[in-house]
């Protein structure tokens, strides 16, 4: 589950506060259970009932400002505030939710602002998540940590151990998720950070079991169903997988990431006819570049509809400039139509690279030889099975160093895939291979050459600014970087996010 830092700076800014006032009634506790499981919506019904008897209860008032700001309700959170500190709520309290509701809301020099003499558990791990949030991480580290060392407390924990992980420490997220199995071990979060730890480490049997556990303690959450289907999906074990994805369709029918899942499956089931009819009255209004998108247009190709095929990816690489799948499936679309030129224009840039799959390859020499180019002899060498299995076991073994941050193996395999010649996925990789060994010139110069390559790609733009700005060199460059991308890709929420971040940190 490598999608983590956004999605949870959001979720877990809300987290538990500390507690005042006297404990309502059966209904706050479904809250307080509600809000432990991160279901905001049922908190919010159920702190609503206790507020209809008792409309100055400051537990409930407090629990349901912050469901309306993990909601996404401002206007609701700022009234629920309100009603919160007219009843008599602590100052600190309120400071803390209202610096909570700065930093979803994307002002986190604000919200450190508003718990400066705060020194609570929850504070600090409100501050590290806005030192987060302006790109600062050894400040947040330096905040998560201070908060540890003053007590235990659930959501500041979580949040460190998922910056741990989203950074790649594996032995700091297990250190804390040891803690949190000491004094929270059957809450929401500490089974699902342990499936997830689990699944980072490789270990799919050990975050199977701890999904399963997530699910049966919380059936009401469709996350651990997806993340136990993912593993499902990565072992090949496709029907078992599909049956989670319909038992979290029951629990949230209208949520995309249960359809972009179940659509998922059925490709790598190769059911496209089944795609195509699950789509296609969707098609006015379907996203090209989208997931589903993506896939019905797969679906079109493979069942013979081509021009179709072409028209969406076509629209696809416009949107999404930098994505390489939709790429190759313009190219092999533009090859079934006929255009071998135009599909080998397309598909060249993507074969030259060594990480090319075969599949890529593939096409790419049928192409290169339809339009006569004499590359489709040296693309044919490179697919002979033996050779293929060679670079293959050496992909593995660069992709496996850098899963586990053996940043020195990570270098030495991904310098031996460049002997062939300049590459911008493989010097992106040797970037940030260089920037884990603690060589910052090096990182930067192998981002830029990177970026060389393809000038134009705000992929590549996007990776040359985040090796500056996760290294803390040349922010104003970064910045640059980030507003070149974001302009060549404006739909693309994390460039969105981290120019946010490369303009808090440059101030």
């Amino acid at each position: 589950m490598k999608a983590l830092g956004n999605l949870f700076l959001i979720v877990s800014a809300f987290a538990a506060l500390s507690a005042c006032g006297e404990r309502g009634p059966a209904p706050f506790d479904a809250a307080q259970t509600a809000i432990g499981a991160q279901d905001y919506e049922a908190a919010r019904s159920s702190v609503l009932e206790v507020l209809e008897n008792e409309p100055e209860n400051l537990d409930a008032l407090q629990l349901l400002a912050r469901a309306e700001i993990a909601l996404g309700n401002a206007d609701a959170a700022d009234r629920a505030m309100s009603r919160f500190a007219a009843a008599g709520g602590d100052g600190k309290v309120l400071n803390r939710l209202k610096a909570g509701a700065l930093l979803v809301q994307g002002y986190p020099k604000d919200a450190i602002a508003r718990i400066v003499n705060d020194f609570d558990t929850d504070a600090w791990r409100l501050r590290g998540e806005a030192h987060l949030a302006m790109g600062e991480k050894n400040a947040a580290a330096q905040a998560f940590e201070q908060g540890m060392s003053v007590g235990d407390n659930l959501p500041l924990a979580v949040a460190y151990a998922r910056f741990a992980l989203g950074n790649g420490n594996l032995a700091l997220a297990e250190k804390i998720l040891s803690r949190m199995q000491m004094f929270a071990k059957d809450s929401y979060n500490t089974l699902v950070l342990s499936g997830d730890l689990a699944s980072a480490r490789g270990e799919t049997e050990r975050a199977i079991g701890a999904y399963r556990r997530a699910i049966a303690a919380y059936p009401n959450r469709i996350e651990p169903m997806l993340a136990l289907a993912e593993a499902y999906g990565s072992e090949g074990k496709i029907d078992e997988a599909a049956e989670l994805v319909e038992k979290a369709g029951k629990v949230k029918p209208s949520d995309s990431r249960v359809e972009n899942l179940r659509i998922r499956l059925m490709a790598q089931r190769g059911d496209w006819e089944k795609i195509r009819l699950t789509l296609q009255g969707q098609e006015a209004g379907l996203d090209p570049a989208s997931p589903q998108g993506l896939a019905y247009g797969e679906a079109l190709l493979r069942l013979g509809q081509a021009e179709q095929a072409r028209v969406l990816f076509s629209r696809a690489t416009l949107l999404d400039p930098g994505n390489p799948y939709c790429r190759a499936m313009l190219g092999e679309a533009m090859l079934a139509t006929g255009d071998a030129s135009g599909a080998w224009r397309t598909l060249e840039p993507l074969s030259a690279s060594p990480l090319a799959p075969a599949e890529v390859l593939a096409i790419a020499e049928k192409a290169a030889r339809a339009s006569g180019d004499p590359k489709a002899d040296a693309l044919k060498a490179r697919l002979d099975p033996r050779r293929m299995k060679q670079t293959v076991e050496l992909i593995e073994k660069g992709q496996a160093a850098l899963d586990r941050q053996d940043w020195s193996e990570a270098r030495a395999v991904y310098t031996r895939l460049l002997a062939g010649g300049e590459d911008a996925e493989v010097l992106g990789r040797l970037a940030w291979a260089s920037a884990g060994l603690g060589r910052p010139r090096e990182a930067i110069a192998y981002a830029d050459r990177a970026l060389a390559q393809d000038a134009d790609n705000p992929a590549y733009m996007h990776a040359a600014a985040l090796v500056r700005l996760e290294l803390g060199v040349d922010l104003a460059g970064a910045r640059s970087l980030l507003e070149a991308a974001a302009e060549a890709d404006p739909r693309n929420a994390d460039l969105a996010r981290d120019l946010q971040k490369a303009k808090a940190a440059a101030g």
